[in-house]
């Protein structure tokens, strides 16, 4: 596949990337801590506030340094060593995965967790006045 031709020709910017297929699995299990947390939120569970910021900002800010690590390291050198078959190549494996981040069951739950807090606010707000 293109990406291990991309290792084999620049070693050195490979070890700078490190292992990518690693830390987007990484990058799934924070998501799934973070479906876990809006699906106790909405079934009522108990769950701390606390928890929940921690879970979510920890999955941010974990995407976030995988995002810089791309665009300052791994996309350059892809850029500089792949050849036009590699990327032919790369396209048409990547075609058959759906983002999890943009499924419909993902957007519904946002939507479903997003209403929530809105009628948790205006709740809040009303029992002020």
């Amino acid at each position: 596949m293109g990406l291990c031709q991309a290792k084999l020709r620049d070693p050195a910017a490979a070890a700078r990337v490190g292992d990518l297929t690693l830390e987007h699995q990484k990058g799934t299990q924070r998501l799934r801590r973070v479906a876990q947390a809006i699906d106790s939120v909405l079934a009522d569970r108990e769950i701390l506030r606390q928890n929940v910021d921690n879970i979510v900002r920890d999955f941010i800010e974990s995407e976030r340094r995988h995002i810089m690590i791309e665009d300052r390291d791994f996309f350059p050198a892809a850029l500089r060593v792949l050849k036009p078959s590699d990327w032919t190549e790369i396209a048409s494996a990547s075609t058959n995965h759906e983002d999890p981040l943009f499924s419909e069951a993902a957007e519904e739950t946002f939507d479903a967790l997003r209403a929530r807090i809105l009628r948790m606010e205006q709740e809040s707000e009303a029992e002020r006045h």
